[in-house]
């Protein structure tokens, strides 16, 4: 039997609210990370999202150039702070 997922991508995926949406998306059967977004100045940048906190290592690297991560979810969970000029 084939399973289906629910294919997800995280933005602002390196915070504290991130990490937790991490978590809670490596502990739901039917849901699967496809993306991990995160701003270009982000120190996080380019390593694996989840080594910050846990679930730990999750095999999607936090990236900056959202359209071509965005494109392979069928959900965004957007988690960002808005700056104000």
């Amino acid at each position: 039997m084939t399973q289906n997922y629910v294919k997800a991508v995280i933005v602002g995926a390196a915070g504290r609210m991130g990490q937790r949406l991490l978590h809670a998306l490596h502990e739901t059967p039917n849901i699967l990370l496809v993306g991990a977004v995160e701003r270009p100045d982000h120190p996080s940048l380019g390593r694996d999202a989840g080594e910050n906190r846990w679930p730990g290592k999750v095999e999607h690297p936090a990236d900056r150039v959202p359209p071509r991560v965005i494109v392979a979810g069928d959900v965004i969970i957007d988690f960002t702070n808005a700056k104000r000029p």
